[in-house]
């Protein structure tokens, strides 16, 4: 009798730790599961973080292939990296001159600030541009729309001068530019 009892009690172990195993990963094939269907299921995209390959946070004066970047010094004393003759966006139908700030002047330096300049703007176009891509504005003035998320902040001048729209992109980080750029 006793060699029947020895030889049950390892498969009866066995049984146990496979059942327990099995246990285990069904929780955790079910937890990975509503993960999945929590985010899939929220209906929100993600807040952009940027605007094309320009991208808070993850741009650098590295990134830039195109256009021409030179030193210079912003009006908080700074020290900085500005580019021009960047690709163009297009902003509702036209065409808009895209400049780009880097805070410092090594290759590594992170984005700052993104400018949208758009000649011959249709102010209804622009805004609607705008509304479509960052829904609708936190506060509007005569001829200022501005907009926020969790990563940046945007300022649309419509027009900034006759025939001519201003828009700003900043990193939240940004507050002295920010505040700036809100007293114009």
């Amino acid at each position: 009798m006793k060699s029947r009892v020895t030889a049950k009690a390892p498969r009866r172990q066995a049984r146990r730790q496979a059942e327990t195993s099995s246990a285990w990963r069904l929780a955790w094939r079910l937890g990975a599961l509503a993960v999945i269907l929590l985010s899939s299921c929220s209906g929100r995209e993600p807040e952009p973080g940027g605007l094309g390959p320009y991208i808070f946070g993850k741009t650098t004066v590295a990134s830039i292939h195109d256009g021409n970047c030179q030193p210079t010094e912003l009006r908080d004393g700074r020290k900085a990296i500005w580019c021009v003759g960047l690709p163009p966006i297009k902003v509702g139908e036209h065409a808009a001159e895209v400049y780009a700030y880097f805070g410092g002047t090594e290759p590594t330096s992170p984005l700052i600030e993104l400018q949208l300049s758009v000649r011959g703007c249709v102010e209804d176009q622009a805004d609607r541009w705008m509304r479509e891509r960052f829904g609708p504005p936190i506060e509007s003035k005569s001829t200022r729309e501005y907009w926020k998320n969790s990563f940046m902040w945007m300022a649309a001048k419509l027009p900034s001068e006759p025939g001519r729209c201003l828009i700003h992109f900043l990193p939240l980080s940004e507050n002295a530019e920010i505040e700036r750029i809100k007293q114009e």
